[in-house]
């Protein structure tokens, strides 16, 4: 396995890691949110905890892969950004003669 190809390895792996523990936090704030209301801890409380939570797993997502988990946006996509030198080499091609 080349060099590349183990970093890609790697980064798949720290994802993964992170999904394992956004799912163990899930599951964590499904009992805590049992024990909420007995316990007296504010849902503001638990909200700011859970949002610092998910910051530092982002951080260290961007960090280690150079990814982040933004979710993908709908929309229309532009058009292709091609520099002057491609699209007046691209009128040359296919025969056209000037």
């Amino acid at each position: 396995m080349n060099r590349w190809q183990r970093e890609w390895e790697i980064k798949l792996q720290l994802m993964g890691a992170i999904s394992r523990s956004q799912e163990a936090l899930a599951k964590i704030l499904e009992s805590v949110a049992d024990v909420t209301e007995v316990a007296g801890v504010s849902v503001s409380t638990l909200h700011e905890h859970v949002r610092v939570l998910t910051g530092l797993q982002g951080a260290l997502l961007r960090r280690a892969t150079g990814t982040s988990w933004n979710p993908p946006v709908r929309g229309k996509p532009a058009s292709p950004w091609l520099a002057d030198t491609i699209r007046s080499s691209n009128r040359n091609v296919g025969g056209a003669s000037d």
